[in-house]
């Protein structure tokens, strides 16, 4: 009778399957409480239940910002762009993002489409005064004043030097800031990386001595004295390692960037419990930062303090619910205390460890043999396949890479193509792996153009769509060639002038016929030219010299040169 009473009730049972609204109604709630993660995770949900809904999608995209997650806001806004263009809010939301990304020249573009797009929008009036400010000389020198003595081609040097030290590249990174400092050795950041080069590279003593050199002109100056916490504890000299840890601790924490690396200097000192307390101050600036998440999580545990560890790895999956990472250490957590497992302190970087990662490269290789069909099944009915693929692209292996993308690309359908878009606006992956990531999408068919991010600005790419030998230059853009030759002339050697040609030719070709440029004043664009020109010969100029020349402002000249990189960057 029992039996037959509970069976009749389940049938009644009506299932909790909820649409949209019901979803979205919940994240404007939280929003309204400024709980931005559970509203982040209910937008989510209300946009997988109605992905066409772009009302459901902007909302997002504002949620993405209002959490300092600009990029992933701009891959919301540039998805919806790619299907219908006319969505003229998106325009305001790419320039919010583009200025906290500190793009000011795409900025300064998208608030520009949106007053035109828009003469009668929500946020005329908002972004008429942001494009005010950005068109002010004075902001744009106030805000690039920092950089004003350093020869922006040696910065650009040094910033590649960092990158190849983050991606691992030892050798590389240290030859590369090696050549910076022969020609500026007063750099102190390419200094201070140099010396973590040197550290990476087990040349200890080397990483010490140019620490030491930094310390001598600059005692306070954070990153040295971190640096020097550590190489001393690798030498196993406690008492010097005491020494710059009790510096670290007494220097002024005002900077928010002087102090990420003070607290992650104190999580690699396995000073635990300072670690929580200087990890725990940075969230206040950096609430939703996922890797600082973990790093107070794994603090937490380090100091048994386990509950507390598991809520931040909880708020980490609600960030990023295809990281495979927290989940990890929530299990283990959870296996530890079940069956009173032995303690280990974890280590701190956002990765699982090294066993476990051996066994996943294992399980991904296993995936490349696995039968289409059967791959495609699991692709399409289970997200553990994607986030598996996902956490694969951040190894530092290209050819793991390159056969995710194949094998992604092979399902051919809407979530493959996501994943390849999603993939070109990474900010520093190899440009060989995005050009055929590119490539992958035409052969699926996306919808072009393809937006991607090359050397750290976002351009519009279409593959073999226009046959370059029947473009013909107006006249007017090939004087441009001609002005900047003719003001070259008795200031260089010979050989531009057919340089300076080929340039600006496979520079329009690229723009044409939608964005080639209005010429409102030649000297601008010969200066560009001139400045581009220099940089790829290794022609030692300075920008103040262009600028004097061509009677023009520095904004004018950066903005035009950035355009004429961003081109023919993609163009090479």
């Amino acid at each position: 009778m029992a039996k037959e009473l509970f069976a009749r009730n389940k049938s009644n049972v009506i299932p909790f399957d909820q649409d949209g609204e019901f979803f979205y109604r919940k994240a404007c709630k939280y929003v309204k409480d400024n709980r931005y993660i559970d509203a982040l995770n209910f937008y989510r949900k209300a946009v997988e239940k109605e992905p066409e809904n772009i009302d459901y999608m902007l909302d997002l995209a504002e949620v993405f910002t209002e959490m300092t997650y600009f990029d992933e806001s701009n891959k919301l806004l540039f998805s919806i762009l790619e299907n219908d263009d006319s969505v003229s809010d998106c325009y305001f939301g790419l320039g919010c993002n583009f200025l906290g990304l500190q793009e000011y020249d795409k900025a300064e573009e998208c608030f520009e489409k949106y007053l035109d797009r828009a003469p009668n929008g929500v946020y005329y009036e908002d972004a008429k005064e942001l494009l005010e400010i950005l068109r002010d000389e004075q902001f744009y020198l106030d805000v690039f004043d920092e950089f004003e003595f350093i020869d922006p081609k040696i910065y650009k040097m040094a910033s590649k030097g960092k990158v190849l030290l983050d991606d691992g590249e030892y050798e590389k990174a240290a030859r590369q800031l090696q050549k910076v400092l022969k020609l500026d050795p007063t750099l102190v950041f390419a200094k201070n990386n140099l010396a973590l080069a040197y550290f990476c590279m087990s040349k200890l003593d080397r990483a010490i001595e140019l620490s030491k050199e930094v310390l001598d002109v600059f005692p306070s100056n954070v990153h040295a004295n971190c640096n020097m916490a550590i190489f001393l504890q690798e030498k196993g000299d406690s008492e010097g390692k005491q020494k710059y840890t009790n510096s670290i601790l007494n220097l002024p924490t005002d900077d928010v960037e002087d102090l990420h690396k003070m607290a992650v200097t104190l999580c690699e000192l396995k000073e635990h419990q300072k670690a929580n307390i200087y990890l725990k101050m940075l969230l206040q600036y950096k609430p939703y930062d996922v890797k600082i998440l973990h790093y107070t999580a794994v603090s937490a545990f380090n100091l048994r303090r386990f509950r507390e560890a598991m809520e931040y790895w909880d708020k980490v999956d609600k960030l990023s619910p295809y990281n495979t990472i927290s989940n990890f250490y929530k299990r283990y957590t959870q296996n530890l205390l079940r069956y009173n497992g032995e303690f280990k302190e974890l280590p701190y970087g956002f990765q699982v460890p090294y066993e476990e990662v051996v066994f996943r490269v294992k399980k991904i290789n296993e995936i490349f043999n696995t039968p289409k069909s059967e791959l495609k099944e699991k692709w399409e009915s289970n997200d553990s396949l994607k986030a598996l693929l996902i956490w694969g692209l951040e190894l530092n292996d290209d050819t793991i890479k390159r056969a995710i993308l194949n094998t992604v690309a092979s399902f051919g359908d809407q979530n493959a193509e996501r994943f390849l878009r999603d993939f070109i606006l990474r900010r520093d992956e190899n440009k060989d792996l995005k050009k055929d990531a590119l490539t992958m999408l035409k052969q699926i068919g996306a919808k072009e153009p393809y937006i991607a991010y090359v050397d750290d600005n976002i351009v519009e790419v279409k593959v073999n769509i226009i046959d370059m030998s029947r473009i013909k230059i107006p006249k007017e853009l090939q004087n441009i060639a001609d002005f900047t030759i003719s003001n070259m002339e008795d200031r260089y050697s010979s050989g531009y002038q057919e340089q300076i040609k080929d340039l600006w030719v496979k520079f329009i070709k690229a723009q044409y016929p939608d964005k080639v440029p209005r010429i409102r004043k030649k000297e601008a664009w010969a200066a560009a030219l001139e400045l581009y020109y220099c940089m790829k010969n290794d022609i030692k100029i300075s920008k103040g010299e262009i600028i004097d020349y061509y009677g023009i402002s520095y904004k004018t000249l950066d903005t035009n040169y950035k355009k004429l990189v961003n081109v023919l960057e993609v163009q090479a």
